[in-house]
């Protein structure tokens, strides 16, 4: 009798280890599927009733700050007519061939009718100094105008390798007339000499082989600018300091 009781006790056991080793493997196959287990007792805090939560981190998203323009500069575009700067403030007509001087345009902190053509690094430097921050003030320009096959031409000209991609469309040439060294000759600015201090106060714009292909008028911006903040991230000028003019043929 008594051996029997032992060979029921031990089939029991083996039984029971069984169901246990049964259980214990599907808890785990539930685990590895963030399913519910039956027990909680597996050295981890399941929980037989409630399924697991996995929480997921959202990405925090990064909050740029609004952008104010802080230095607000008056300028204007003016033209030499001879006897003194002339700012333009009308529709601005001029040949188109290949080769042949659409215009040079100053650009000068005022708007002021006209201006004295001479002294103009004075002039120049009399009208910014009256903004703060005035030695971090550089001045910039776009070209925007329409192509015979329908394209939408923006050009951000700020240094002389900006200028370069104007071509064969039209030839942009840049000029610093505030830091002139006395007796060397008047030549537009080339990348090599384009320093911290370089100040690009006009522009001209010249006829190219393919300036026939811009079929609607051209958009001439000139602005001021102090730091890489006033441009968006397509780099187009945002801020407040500029002055536009139309160039017609």
């Amino acid at each position: 009798m008594r051996k029997k009781i032992i060979i029921l006790t031990t089939i029991l056991i083996f039984i029971l280890l069984g169901i246990l080793i049964s259980v214990y493997l599907i808890d785990q196959n539930r685990m590895n599927n963030n399913e519910p287990v039956l027990f909680s007792t597996w050295g981890k805090n399941y929980s037989p009733i409630e399924e697991q939560v996995i929480e997921k981190e959202e990405p925090i998203e990064e909050i740029k700050p609004e952008y104010v323009d802080t230095n607000t500069v008056d300028l204007g575009i003016y033209i030499d007519n001879g006897y003194n700067l002339q700012l333009v403030t009308q529709d601005y007509y001029c040949d188109w061939s290949p080769e042949n001087v659409m215009g040079l345009f100053y650009a000068v902190p005022t708007k002021e009718e006209t201006l004295p053509n001479t002294n103009f690094d004075t002039m120049w430097k009399d009208y910014i100094n009256k903004y703060p921050n005035a030695n971090n003030c550089r001045i910039g320009y776009s070209l925007e105008f329409t192509l015979d096959d329908g394209s939408q031409m923006y050009y951000t000209i700020l240094n002389p390798d900006d200028a370069y991609y104007t071509f064969p469309q039209v030839m942009s040439f840049l000029y610093d007339d505030v830091n002139l060294v006395p007796g060397k000759p008047y030549y537009h600015i080339t990348q090599d000499v384009m320093y911290d201090y370089t100040i690009c106060s006009s522009l001209k714009l010249v006829g190219d082989v393919d300036t026939y292909k811009i079929t609607s008028d051209i958009k001439l911006t000139a602005f001021c600018f102090d730091s890489e903040d006033d441009f968006d991230d397509n780099g187009h000028y945002r801020g407040n300091s500029y002055y536009t003019i139309t160039i017609k043929r």
